[in-house]
């Protein structure tokens, strides 16, 4: 297969991943008007909410805490590499079950504060989506590759998306914390 070829491909990929991305986000709201959960599936889905957010997002600060060592020259380009191949399983696993549990949780859908919620996550989703173009870029890279020898706009687009990553999980986290506690 080409080089061309094989950029088609993974370019395909990335759009039919974009589109599962919003279309389970969309359903999980689309389900969370449907379902009223009992009070036991209710506590239930709210420990697999918390518990995917951490094993979620914990992953994700993970390798965005190797992205920044690499960007002082405390990691390499290979531990970064390496660091988001081992967590990709956990991030989307962490992801998925965010999305399952809350369409159980009820959310106030009239509430502003969780529709930016809900807005958040959807960033943070397609944001991941969009990081895996630069990731592949990345494993391309030589191993000792500096964080400052990259081209400007390449260092732009992954502090970027590191930024993107890190406003929308906090969000989320946040307005979570506060509307479960009101």
């Amino acid at each position: 297969m080409t080089l061309k070829a094989r950029q088609q491909r993974r370019q395909r990929l990335r759009a039919l991943a974009y589109l599962a991305v919003a279309a389970a986000w969309a359903a999980s709201i689309w389900l969370s008007t449907l379902l009223a959960a009992p009070p036991w599936l209710h506590s239930i889905a709210l420990f697999v909410h918390l518990a995917s957010l951490i094993i979620g997002f914990g992953a994700v600060l993970m390798v965005e805490w190797y992205g920044l060592l690499w960007m002082t020259d405390w990691r390499s380009a290979r531990d970064v590499r390496q660091i988001d191949l081992t967590l990709r399983i956990p991030i989307w696993a962490g992801l998925v079950g965010l999305l399952a549990s809350g369409a159980l949780l009820q959310p106030d859908l009239e509430s502003p504060a969780t529709l930016v919620k809900l807005g958040a996550v959807l960033v943070l989703s397609l944001n991941g989506v969009a990081l895996t173009r630069w990731t592949t870029r990345l494993a391309r890279m030589p191993r000792k590759m500096r964080f400052s020898s990259l081209p400007r706009m390449a260092r732009f687009r992954f502090i970027s998306s590191a930024v993107i990553s890190q406003l929308a999980w906090w969000t989320a986290v946040v307005i979570g914390m506060l509307n479960s506690s009101s």
